[in-house]
């Protein structure tokens, strides 16, 4: 049923006049901008707001350690207990302050949720009405567009076919890593070992897209390019000043002085 429906907006977008490729892009731009760019921003305001709580909670905790230690002094009790009511009252702490502020830590992994299976649903879409089998799925129900033969442009006419001078591939590739980078530069200066571990695992699977983008036709290509595309400009858009104080995002930590 999704696929039937990105069939039907691409259909819809290349019946206005435009060439295929032209209409990927143009649908792409759409289905981001009305689909992840609201959940985007929301989760932008959300970890925004987590960040400007951190200062609080952790002035907040220095306070209870205090007050806690001279009580287990006078009472005698062990560190293990001690710890154990840190732990319990810092988590009950921190989620009165992020529900009267409205941040939930689970909306920093909202994005993906979404942004996956809208890739993953258009890439289906495309690769149907290119006619190009995927092992274990076999072909699709979806019409081949014969359009895609001549619904190129420049070396690549042919949208049904690969790209033979890796061009396209290596622009997957790289926008994919890029992105990667990006993201990067947003975490703490110090980032943690999941962190680090996570990173290299996405610029590994950012390498990897392009051989599997070699072996794709170009229509799904086109794709991958220009979601990979947009993230990039997004992310660089959530980067700049005046573009986060128009969306009513919180400003950027200031990076410390060395």
């Amino acid at each position: 049923m999704l696929l039937v429906g990105t069939h039907y907006i691409l259909e819809g977008i290349h019946s206005a006049g435009l060439p295929w490729w032209a209409t990927i892009f143009c649908a792409t731009f759409l289905l981001r901008t009305a689909i992840t760019t609201p959940v985007a921003i929301y989760q932008q305001r959300a970890v925004g707001r987590m960040i400007e709580l951190t200062p609080v909670l952790q002035a907040w905790l220095q306070t209870l350690k205090t007050s806690v230690g001279i009580d287990h002094k006078i009472k005698g009790r062990d560190y293990a207990s001690f710890n154990a009511e840190i732990q319990d009252a810092y988590r009950a702490k921190v989620k009165e302050l992020y529900s009267a502020n409205r941040c939930n830590p689970r909306v920093s992994f909202m994005l993906p949720w979404v942004q996956i299976p809208l890739f993953i649903t258009v890439s289906l879409t495309i690769r149907g009405m290119a006619g190009y089998p995927l092992p274990f799925l076999g072909g699709s129900n979806l019409p081949i567009e014969t359009g895609f033969a001549e619904g190129g442009t420049m070396w690549f006419t042919d949208l049904a076919a690969a790209d033979p001078t890796w061009i396209m591939p290596i622009a997957v590739g790289a926008t994919n890593l890029l992105n990667v980078e990006l993201n990067g530069l947003m975490m703490s200066k110090t980032p943690t070992r999941n962190q680090l571990i996570f990173r290299n695992v996405f610029r590994a699977l950012s390498i990897s897209m392009i051989p599997i983008a070699h072996e794709a036709p170009m229509a799904i290509c086109l794709y991958w390019l220009s979601s990979g595309s947009y993230s990039v400009f997004q992310n660089i858009a959530f980067r700049t000043p005046a573009i986060r104080q128009w969306l009513k995002l919180p400003a950027l930590p200031k990076k410390e002085s060395v």
